[in-house]
């Protein structure tokens, strides 16, 4: 059975590596890639094709919310969750006209991603459109 693949974009290197220790973990995941900005988040989705990226606002070179709607236009079966400190309704309209799946902060994200992966990866994306916007979405 494979595993959940996942691209981490923050231009935080700790929080990237809090976040892939954790992730790396649970049973059903695999972190394929990590970016420090949006261009090399692009980069690396036409790469790696992760099914999920978990996707940071403010980032060196290019933001998180240009770089969703990039990849939501170039490869729109990738799932994008916006991952911030920013509990700011622009910026979640900015998230929801980029296409992202879903809008988590950071604070609440450990749950989130327990209750998301807590899916066999065969029903992953049947099951993330249901959860998105019960549980990532306030």
């Amino acid at each position: 059975m494979d595993k959940i693949r996942v691209l981490l974009a923050d231009d935080h290197v700790e929080f990237r590596r809090l976040v892939c220790e954790f992730l790396n973990k649970m049973p059903h995941v695999s972190v394929v890639g990590e970016a420090g900005d949006g261009k090399d988040a692009v980069e690396k989705v036409a790469r790696l094709n992760p099914d999920l990226v978990l996707m940071d606002i403010s980032m060196p070179e290019q933001n998180g919310i240009e770089a969703t709607r990039i990849i939501k236009q170039r490869w729109p079966h990738t799932l994008v969750v916006i991952a911030t400190t920013h509990d700011n309704q622009i910026y979640r309209l900015q998230a929801e006209e980029a296409k992202a799946d879903g809008y988590v902060m950071k604070s609440d994200l450990k749950p989130v991603l327990e209750s998301v992966f807590g899916v066999a990866p065969e029903r992953f994306h049947k099951a993330f459109p249901s959860m998105n916007f019960q549980v990532v979405k306030r």
